[in-house]
């Protein structure tokens, strides 16, 4: 089960690292007692960790006063009980059932009680190495060959166990004692082969430690080949790690030794229960379940005649203890619940700072900073739950018996796991509980972990995307994978948040819309693209600004006049530096800044020969300074819903996109895919970097004329996460980029492959799109002119709107119920609040009240302030979502009542006297020049 660092700590610093400083002389007296001992009976050891640095594991200091080994690349303790004792335990259990290993045919049992003299022992894992004393103490052994693959951990073990002592003992004793440190056992047949040349021995004991995806491999390898003594002793052998998911195991599981005797177990009057319950309520689900074979784990019972889950191949029980393992866990969270504050975490973003939503944000911060972070116990009732690892589900049903989950997401990538869990935990009676209540639960079961993110955000959409903010995540054990998508998943959901919709986004998209149509852009036309046209044959060139375009120049001149060259953003810029203008130029933002971005070229007459392709709400001065516009409205906008519908009122059907963020090549590649086009190339589409100071082309307006980047990319942006690369092993990205990839996947998943994607770009692979060097590439002619075939796209795939239409539809919006709904809504919100439950129970008030607005025609209160209500009530629900009794939250409550009702009156202020203007971001001072002295 999970073995959290977090949990293991005490809460208040000063009292953690007041326990630290009391072992602190200890271990440091510790270490020097036990260099002195290496340097004396084996120098090499201590010439190995002289000056040594952890790279991954260290000491830490649990509250419960003892010590234990952290791999703090992760947060995840080695030991889940006290080390000492069950170094003991498990010294006790191998002296009475050690594994044997034969060196010819035997006819001897493969377990039996250690023998008083034996000759060899070797050892996967060293640990701590508590187990060495006792060990050496009650057996006889001649040679004892420890295998320790990483050195972190002999740094630690020589810190705590007592080395003086056992070197001293082995010396006494007369046994030879070979560290293999940094070895992770794939040498052990050259070893034996070696040992067997120089000391006559025919079995030796098998004691593992702790398993590792390498050692492992060996210990199933000795005990297959048990008695081949060619297998066994073949120095040429590789060992491969395990490393499918079904085969990940924690490294101190319920059967270090692998010496566990279990039995089968079912429950099948449990199990029918349970597939009946699936069949009602999750009939795909059911579909799969009755599909599925166990591939590597089984349901046992063990030795205690507990139920369990056991990996005969690794021989590993995945719970100490069924029960108890299950309790702790949910004690745990719920005494430290982790709720990842995506919205604590983001911090406002200054080039917006001129909007009101981010000058309101900006005035919460503190008022979080100092409350919500103080907040220990998991309420009674919880919005969202994300629970990653079902296994045999004992702590899902605790959970629920203690708590009462409005939204329960259930995310298991192990099916074996989840099978078992049928005869071991009435889910049926759950599935009732929940649908009673008037909850939800959400299965998410198989794959890797890497889908999770789409899956979860088309289920937070139906219930809300701003339940992100007030929602708890629990992970009931750890493995890689899962960790790594549980990792991506918090930073997506970060990416999402920053992205809403609210109030100045609203209000801007709706203008500039207006303001677009009003000058003469096109909108495309619905299911245009579905047909077949003889411009879909042409291959289409989507340019991004990454560093790989610096190679790619000498191609798009090969090409331009053969394919549809479309810009992306700050490509533009290095396009026009290179002497190659595109046919099209596409931009996604907002704001402003794209015109300041796109006016780093300078150069009217360039601009004025290309086409501005984009998402209904640019802004209306980068529309200007190109040639022509098309657009395409941008699913779940303000504006979309507006327009849209109005459109299809005057009988104008128009196309809207679904995968057109975060990124603008997102929009480009769903445009492109729903446009039809055959065939589309990615050039400088890397959505990451090799080198964090090489992160967009040279010659784009990311950097000066002296090369030198306009502002410290990598202190805005962090240094980067690593990840698959499409020419390279992995390459450097960053979690909007990592959104940007994912959506790209699903935008071509989407369109049926109609298209065929080619990936040009050294950058991040995508899945879906097939890698391919520029050099490679092969355009067929074209029979028909490009530019004969791209006027057939604009003449007939888009539709301009009569002059008086966009106004008519603006004025759809009634600003004087506006006023009046905003003056109702304040009053709502001046209700006394003396309780933390009246707290909640008046931001139900206030959704209700919203959602009334929607249904009332002319009313635009829900389109200008859907998303900024979802903030604030995430927020103000997150503040009073405990259980504490004397309503300390409450102050914090009413603090961000009285920003977000000075919200309200501002929009009441300023919108109605400004409904159409436009957005005034700048980006100027990244491009002003320093003043000279």
């Amino acid at each position: 089960m999970y073995k959290s660092a977090g949990y293991r700590v005490f809460t208040d610093s000063a009292e953690q690292q007041q326990l630290e400083s009391r072992f602190a002389p200890i271990l440091h007296q510790q270490l020097q007692h036990n260099l002195q001992a290496f340097r004396q009976y084996i120098p090499a050891i201590a010439d190995l960790l002289r000056g040594y640095q952890s790279q991954r594991y260290s000491l830490l200091c649990e509250k419960a006063g003892y010590l234990n080994i952290v791999d703090f690349s992760v947060g995840q303790v080695l030991y889940p009980d006290e080390p000492f004792v069950a170094a003991k335990r498990e010294v006790d259990a191998f002296i009475q059932r050690a594994p044997l290993i034969y060196l010819s045919e035997y006819e001897s049992e493969p377990y039996q009680p250690l023998s008083d003299k034996t000759e060899v022992v070797v050892m996967l894992g060293l640990g701590f190495g508590y187990q060495l004393l006792p060990l050496l103490h009650r057996a006889n052994i001649k040679h004892l060959i420890i295998y320790e693959p990483d050195t972190d951990i002999l740094a630690c073990s020589v810190q705590t166990a007592d080395w003086a002592a056992i070197l001293r003992l082995a010396q006494s004793k007369g046994t030879a004692l070979y560290l293999q440190v940094g070895q992770d056992g794939s040498g052990l047949p050259s070893d034996l082969a070696e040992l067997k040349a120089a000391v006559n021995f025919e079995q030796f004991a098998l004691y593992r430690h702790y398993s590792h995806p390498v050692m492992d491999k060996v210990k199933h390898h000795l005990q297959q080949y048990s008695g081949n003594s060619a297998m066994l002793l073949n120095s040429k052998l590789h060992f491969h790690a395990y490393s499918d998911l079904y085969d990940e195991v924690d490294a101190r599981h319920g059967d270090p030794l692998g010496i566990e005797q279990v039995s089968a177990y079912q429950d099948q009057t449990l199990y029918q229960k349970n597939l009946a319950a699936l069949q009602k309520y999750y009939p795909q689900v059911h579909s799969a379940i009755t599909q599925h074979k166990s591939r590597h784990w089984q349901l046992v019972k063990d030795s205690h005649g507990k139920v369990n889950l056991y990996h005969g191949e690794r021989q590993v029980l995945f719970y100490q203890d069924y029960q108890k393992d299950s309790e702790q866990l949910v004690s745990d969270f719920c005494q430290h619940p982790f709720q990842d504050d995506v919205l604590i975490g983001s911090s406002p973003s200054y080039k917006l700072r001129s909007y009101l939503h981010q000058q309101k944000v900006r005035q919460l911060m503190p008022i979080l900073e100092r409350s919500v972070k103080k907040r220990s116990q998991l309420p009674k009732e919880l919005d969202s739950l994300i629970l990653f690892g079902i296994a045999l589900g004992e702590h899902v049903k605790l959970l629920l018996q203690q708590h009462q989950v409005k939204h329960l997401y259930l995310c298991e990538p192990n099916l074996d796991f989840f099978s078992a869990s049928l005869h071991t935990t009435d889910w049926a009676a759950l599935f009732d509980q929940i649908a009673e209540q008037g909850g939800r639960l959400y299965l998410n079961l198989g794959g890797d972990g890497s889908e999770y993110f789409l899956d979860l955000m088309r289920q937070f959409y139906q219930v809300g995307a701003f339940s992100i903010a007030n929602t708890h995540l629990l992970t009931s054990y750890y493995n890689n994978p899962m960790n790594k998508a549980i990792s991506e998943l918090r930073d997506n959901l970060r990416v999402v948040l920053a992205m809403g919709e609210y109030f100045d986004h609203a209000r801007f998209g709706i203008a500039h819309t207006y303001g677009n149509f009003s000058n003469g852009a096109g909108i495309l036309r619905q299911g245009f693209g579905l047909q077949r046209h003889a411009f879909q044959q042409l291959p289409v060139f989507i340019i991004g600004n990454g560093p790989s375009l610096d190679k790619c120049f000498d191609y798009l001149h090969q090409y331009k006049d053969q394919a549809v060259i479309i810009s992306c953003g700050t490509a533009l810029k290095a396009l026009h530096k290179q002497g190659i203008k595109p046919d099209f130029h596409a931009e996604l933002e907002q704001n402003r800044a794209t015109y300041e971005w796109v006016s780093q070229v300078e150069d009217p007459e360039y601009l004025k020969q290309i086409t501005l392709v984009s998402v209904n709400g640019v802004h209306p001065d980068t529309m200007a300074l190109f040639k022509d516009t098309l657009l395409c409205f941008k699913d779940g906008e303000a504006s979309t819903q507006l327009f849209q519908a109005a459109l299809k009122a005057n009988s104008i059907q128009t196309e809207s996109l679904s995968f057109a963020y975060p990124t603008v090549t997102n929009m480009v590649m769903n445009m492109v895919l729903r446009l039809g086009f055959e065939s589309i190339y990615l050039f400088g589409v890397d959505l990451g970097f090799v080198d964090i100071n090489y992160h967009h082309s040279r010659s784009s307006a990311y950097y000066k004329q002296d090369g030198s980047q306009i502002y410290d990319y990598q202190k805005a942006h962090g240094g980067g996460l690593p990840t698959p690369g499409n020419f390279l092993p992995f390459v450097f990205t960053k979690p909007e980029f990592d959104v940007s990839r994912k959506l790209i996947e699903q935008s071509i998943a989407h369109s049926g492959r109609r298209s065929e994607v080619y990936n040009c770009s050294n950058g991040v692979k995508i899945v879906g799109a097939t890698a391919l060097l520029p050099e490679n590439i092969l355009l067929a002619p074209v029979p028909e002119g490009k530019q004969y075939l791209l006027q057939q796209l604009l003449s007939e795939g888009y539709q301009r709107l009569a002059s008086d239409l966009p106004l008519q539809i603006v004025g759809q919006l009634d600003l004087t119920m506006l006023g009046q709904t905003v003056e109702s809504w304040l009053e709502l919100l001046s209700e006394e609040v003396v309780t933390e439950q009246q707290a909640a129970k008046l931001i139900e008030k206030q959704w209700a009240f919203l959602l009334r607005t929607k249904l009332e025609p002319g009313n635009p209160t829900f389109i200008l302030l859907n998303g900024s209500t979802n903030y604030f009530s995430a927020i103000m629900l997150k503040l009073v979502s405990t259980d504490q009794e004397d309503n300390s939250q409450l102050a914090a409550f009413l603090d961000v009542l009285a920003v977000w009702r000075e919200y309200l009156t501002e929009v009441l202020k300023e919108y109605p006297a400004n409904r159409l203007k436009y957005d005034e971001v700048s980006m100027h001072y990244l491009f002003s020049k320093p003043k000279e002295n």
